[in-house]
């Protein structure tokens, strides 16, 4: 029988600061995305605006689905929610999570093929949702297996690709800053806004596995003493 997984070891100052960063982010996007629920023609941007009151239905889905899981996504992370009386509140808001990027997921997978920036942005976002919905499942199916450490990996890529909502529009601000055409620069953003954020999830992956491992190690219960231990 595998042990479960342990790591006592406490969130350093640069973890502390990188989560808070990432929240704020997404609490910036989540606040800037919010009049879009008013289906208001005017909050839209001109390019899009046509596609989008004509597809509100859809636009809605994907909105939703974004704004609950890029919000919800922080709060799932801190070490602390998956602790004693906590967990049962983090299995709930895990969800909530995955539900809100199934619905955020179809949504946007609908509305890439409609995408401003003709077929390279959607091409970018199609593979974008797809990637989404599919690291959603992977998830849920991990943990549905009680396979906690795959879990919290997929769900690591699930969250790097539903961070897009956010680094999108700082490479949109970037880009503009730049003087870059808006157009050539949305092209871009279709595929710069995610692929870097899976890059940066599989290198946490990577650099938390041996931690991990070591943590799991220690959680097994001590070999009898005439038994020989390997190091």
């Amino acid at each position: 029988m595998k042990s479960q997984i342990v790591d006592t070891r406490k969130p350093s100052l640069g973890k502390k600061i990188g989560w808070s960063v990432m929240f704020l982010l997404a609490l910036l996007v989540f606040l800037l995305v919010s009049p879009y629920l008013t289906l208001n023609p005017d909050v839209y941007f001109s390019e899009q605006k046509a596609v989008y009151m004509a597809h509100t239905a859809m636009l809605l889905m994907h909105i939703v689905g974004a704004m609950l899981a890029i919000v919800i996504g922080p709060i799932q992370f801190l070490p602390g929610i998956r602790k004693g009386r906590r967990l049962k509140f983090h299995r709930w808001l895990g969800r909530i999570y995955l539900l809100s990027v199934l619905v955020g997921g179809v949504g946007g997978l609908y509305m890439a093929q409609l995408a401003y920036g003709g077929f390279i942005a959607r091409f970018g976002f199609t593979v974008l949702a797809i990637l989404w919905l599919h690291s959603g499942f992977r998830a849920y199916r991990h943990i549905r297996n009680k396979e906690i450490e795959r879990h919290r990996e997929w769900m690591t890529r699930n969250y790097a690709l539903t961070f897009a909502g956010a680094t999108l529009r700082l490479w949109l601000l970037i880009s503009g800053l730049a003087g870059i055409d808006f157009l050539p620069a949305y092209m871009t953003v279709a595929w710069l806004s995610w692929i870097p954020n899976l890059l940066v999830a599989e290198w946490i992956i990577r650099r938390t596995r041996p931690a991990q491992r070591r943590s799991a190690v220690l959680a097994q219960p001590e070999a009898p003493r005439t038994a020989q231990t390997e190091f």
